[in-house]
C-alpha cells in the first residue's frame, strides 16, 4: 500500500491472517501507518508490466520473496496462503483477523465469488490473460484451491468448512506468544501493543466497504477494457 522505497523494506515481519473481506484494506493501511510496509492485493495492478510477474509466482505458489519479501506486512490475496507463510518467516508476528462467517460469507460470496466466476469473467479471463491480464485467471485458480473446489458451486458448499477450517490450522502452527486475536473495531491498542509500536494519532481506518469496493470493480474493469 505504502509508496515508501521498497529497498528499506522487507522480509515480512507481520503476516495478516484473514481471508479477503475481513477488513483487509483497513488493516493494510494501519501497518502503513505504523511504518510498515504492506502488501494487499490490490498492490499488483492487473495491468501489462505491472503486477503480472506478481500473479504467476503467487498462481504457482513459487519463492515467496519474489512477491512479499520487499514488504513488512502481508495481507489480502497472501492470506490465501498464510499457513506456507507464517513457516516461510518464522520470524514473523501473526494478526488474525476473524469475522462473523455469516456476515462475511455474505460479503465474500457477493463481492470476490460471484464475481470471478461470472459469465463475463469466463469469456474475458482467457483473452485478457493473452494480454498480460492475468488476475482474474489467477484468482479463480486461487480460490478453487483454498476451497478444495472446481467451480462456484463447490466453492459455496465448502465455504464454511474451509473458513472454520483456515483458521483452525494458524492457531495450530502458530503459538500463543507469537499471534494475536484481532477483531475489527478494537483500534489501535491492541494492535501497537502486540507490534511494539507507539499508538498513533490518528482514527483507526475503516476503508473498502462495499460501496467502496464496488467503485473500485467499475474503475478496474474500464481500465483493461479502454
Amino acid at each position: 500500500m505504502s509508496e515508501t522505497d521498497s529497498n528499506r523494506h522487507g522480509p515480512p515481519s507481520v503476516i495478516n491472517v484473514g481471508l479477503m473481506r475481513t477488513g483487509t484494506m483497513s488493516m493494510a493501511r494501519a501497518y502503513d501507518i505504523l511504518g510498515l510496509r504492506a502488501h494487499h492485493g490490490l498492490d499488483m495492478g492487473d495491468l501489462p508490466g505491472r503486477g503480472s510477474s506478481q500473479w504467476a509466482a503467487i498462481e504457482e505458489a513459487a519463492e515467496w520473496d519474489a512477491v512479499f519479501g520487499s514488504y513488512d506486512a502481508v495481507t489480502d490475496v497472501g492470506s490465501l496462503f498464510a499457513d506456507q507463510l507464517v513457516e516461510a518467516y518464522p520470524s514473523a508476528r501473526v494478526v488474525i483477523v476473524q469475522r462473523d462467517y455469516d456476515a462475511w460469507w455474505e460479503s465474500y460470496r457477493s463481492e470476490v465469488a460471484d464475481g470471478m466466476f461470472s459469465p463475463a469473467t469466463a469469456v474475458l479471463g482467457p483473452v485478457l490473460a493473452l494480454a498480460g491480464f492475468r488476475a482474474a485467471l489467477a484468482m479463480r485458480k486461487m480460490l478453487m484451491g483454498a476451497f478444495g473446489a472446481r467451480n462456484l458451486g463447490e466453492i459455496k458448499a465448502n465455504a464454511r468448512v474451509t473458513y472454520f477450517g483456515y483458521y483452525d490450522r494458524i492457531r495450530e502452527l502458530v503459538p500463543p506468544e507469537r499471534r494475536l486475536e484481532y477483531k475489527l473495531g478494537d483500534g489501535w491498542e491492541p494492535l501497537c501493543e502486540f507490534l511494539g509500536k507507539e499508538v498513533p494519532d490518528v482514527p483507526f481506518p475503516r476503508l473498502n466497504d462495499r460501496v467502496q469496493h464496488g467503485k473500485y470493480k467499475k474503475r478496474e474493469l474500464r481500465a483493461v477494457t479502454t
